[in-house]
């Protein structure tokens, strides 16, 4: 795959050769869109149709605690009563 281009293939986000040394390098914008890291592991699966790729540990979380900060916000904490939006949008702005 060229830089910059797009896979051709429906539903295909990269086109991975795999190396003498069983080596695959998984492209920087999937890696920052994914949140990977040098040194974080990965877990692999024979599935059905393929091989499934994942990072290690991303179905244990079961509770919304767990899953706290996963959409990156980086801000101050928020108290709830002002996250309702009815409030929001019935605050007079300058």
């Amino acid at each position: 795959m060229r830089r910059g281009k797009s896979p051709k293939e429906p539903g295909l986000d990269a086109l991975l050769t795999l190396s003498s040394k069983g080596q695959l390098v998984i492209p920087a914008r999937l890696r920052q869109l994914l949140g990977l890291n040098p040194g974080d592991r990965l877990e692999l699966s024979l599935e059905a149709d393929g091989l499934l790729l994942k990072p290690h540990g991303s179905a244990k979380a079961t509770s919304a605690r767990d899953r706290i900060g996963c959409a990156g916000y980086l801000g101050p904490p928020i108290p709830l009563e002002q996250q309702d939006p009815a409030l929001f949008a019935s605050e007079t702005r300058p």
